[in-house]
């Protein structure tokens, strides 16, 4: 099994390095990166596409709604099932792809079957967490809802590299998950929140890109709330959709590349605290050599 020690991912000590770690990977393996989110960004779109959202607001009767929204159970596990499975991929390829192992393409496609079933059980764990943390932190006061939204943000990134090198039993992930993120668990959020502010603010100006062409639109449903479902029909347009994909797929590999930083980040300090610790396994100066027979 393949330690990856020598990832270019990992190393990183303070935030500057884990930045110039994750610059350098994105730039060298754009293209890559690229490609597979923009394929990611197309499928999730032309699902969405399918949904008829602007006919949720053509009813006011709870019945009706609740039938409408039963319809579009289907098209959403569907939604789900890509976006997970695109998921997983984008990380076995960040993980696989600077080894230069020849076929690392089965690799990856490997990893990411062997994976599914685990990842899907612990994000479901994982994210009923998050809700109940987050509900009683905003019923409390707000601070402490963002505060534990971003704490269990910290704890799930640890989760798919985990899968992927070290264990597919959830609850080993999550307990690991876990683990990791307390080891330098301030350290690890402001990362986070760092990242997650540029990813914020990337997401917006790209969003107002994409409304460009659309601009009439974008207008005529903030100046007549009536007309709000003009936004709702703009998604399903195939010229949105492809502009939307294109541009969205910039910003997708920044968290698989923060997640693989992570993790290679804490599990490193977790190895090195086993070698030095252990005296047991120390290494000693006669197991260098080998053992010389008594003579008689």
């Amino acid at each position: 099994m393949n330690n990856y020690q020598n990832h270019p991912l990992s190393g990183a000590f303070d935030l500057d390095s884990a930045m110039a770690r994750l610059w350098a990977f994105y730039k060298k393996y754009f293209l890559g990166l690229y490609i597979i989110s923009v394929v990611m960004g197309l499928f999730s779109s032309l699902i969405t596409s399918g949904l008829d959202l602007a006919a949720l607001q053509s009813t006011t009767d709870p019945n009706e709604m609740l039938k409408m929204m039963k319809g579009m159970a289907g098209p959403y596990a569907l939604l789900m099932l890509v976006s997970m499975v695109s998921f997983i991929v984008l990380h076995a390829w960040v993980l696989e792809k600077p080894l230069g192992e020849p076929g690392f393409i089965a690799t990856v496609l490997k990893k990411s079957l062997v994976a599914l079933v685990p990842c899907l059980v612990v994000m479901i764990i994982l994210t009923i967490v998050t809700t109940v943390l987050t509900t009683i932190g905003l019923v409390l006061l707000v601070l402490p809802g963002l505060f534990a939204l971003f704490y269990m943000f910290t704890v799930l990134l640890f989760a798919m590299p985990l899968i992927l090198t070290e264990s597919r039993n959830p609850v080993t992930v999550v307990k690991r998950s876990f683990r990791l993120a307390h080891s330098h668990l301030w350290p690890n959020m402001g990362w986070v929140v760092v990242i997650a502010l540029l990813l914020i603010v990337a997401s917006l100006l790209i969003a107002a890109l994409n409304m460009l062409p659309f601009t009439g639109s974008f207008i005529k449903s903030l100046t007549n709330p009536e007309e709000a479902s003009a936004m709702l029909e703009m998604s399903r347009n195939p010229l949105y959709i492809a502009i939307s994909a294109l541009t969205t797929a910039l910003v997708t590999p920044v968290l698989p590349i923060m997640a693989f930083i992570l993790y290679f980040r804490n599990r490193g300090d977790e190895v090195i605290s086993e070698i030095t610790t252990d005296g047991e396994q120390a290494v000693r100066v006669e197991d260098l050599y080998p053992p010389v027979p008594d003579r008689e």
